[in-house]
């Protein structure tokens, strides 16, 4: 396949052999005066004449590499559209007829339980009358007075088994209000939560250069 040529390329001979050499060459230079410098000038500047050499060599590589993989990206999005878009009818649908299940399901399980205490309460206040016909009065106050326990009812809905996995809730979140994250991330020390631009701070230190000052941040100039 074109493509897979396009990626196992080996890289050119003369290319090769020229960027190898450089590193050695550049540690045979100490800039210790003039002439040395100029020296070392020299190689920076062959430096650069062979990363545009390198850059004409494999940039349309590259261009065709990516445009090879857009087509290919193209046609796999394609195909899978159908088929995202099929499992999210189904999945909504499932998640719907599960949803209404556990409503129900829930509803009965109130309906017993009060049906459970009810039945403990008479119990209960029949115990009580019982106790106050044989002249146990406290005994019949006290039975008043315990609080109402009656066993959970739990109900099992009858559904088919199904892969959870298709139905797990995903979460994230999403800023709204940054100041207010900022105050909650150094109030509580929790810097993981906000990550510093690098691209914008990089942008200003080559604007503002030797001017650059911003708390919290060191200039570094290479």
């Amino acid at each position: 396949m074109e493509t897979a040529n396009v990626i196992n390329m080996p890289m050119p001979d003369v290319i090769e052999v020229k960027t190898m050499a450089i590193p050695d060459q550049a540690r045979g230079i100490i800039v210790v005066n003039n002439e040395s410098m100029e020296r070392a000038n020299t190689l920076l500047l062959d430096i650069r004449a062979l990363r545009k050499e390198v850059e004409a060599t494999f940039k349309p590589l590259a261009q065709k590499a990516f445009e090879a993989h857009k087509a290919v990206k193209a046609q796999w999005d394609k195909a899978e559209a159908p088929l995202k878009e099929g499992e999210t009818i189904l999945k909504s649908s499932i998640r719907k007829y599960m949803d209404e299940i556990e409503r129900l399901r829930r509803e009965e399980e109130r309906r017993l339980q009060e049906i459970a205490r009810k039945q403990e309460e008479e119990r209960r206040l029949a115990e009580a009358l019982l106790a106050e016909a044989e002249g146990n009065k406290e005994e019949a106050e006290a039975i008043l007075d315990e609080p109402i326990i009656t066993p959970t009812v739990v109900i099992k809905a009858d559904i088919p088994k199904v892969d959870n996995r298709m139905f797990t809730k995903r979460y994230k979140a999403q800023v709204f209000d940054l100041p207010a994250l900022l105050k909650h991330a150094v109030s509580t020390q929790q810097y993981d939560l906000v990550l510093a631009n690098e691209t914008a701070l990089n942008a200003r230190a080559r604007a503002l250069k030797e001017s650059f000052h911003i708390p919290g941040v060191k200039l570094i100039v290479e």
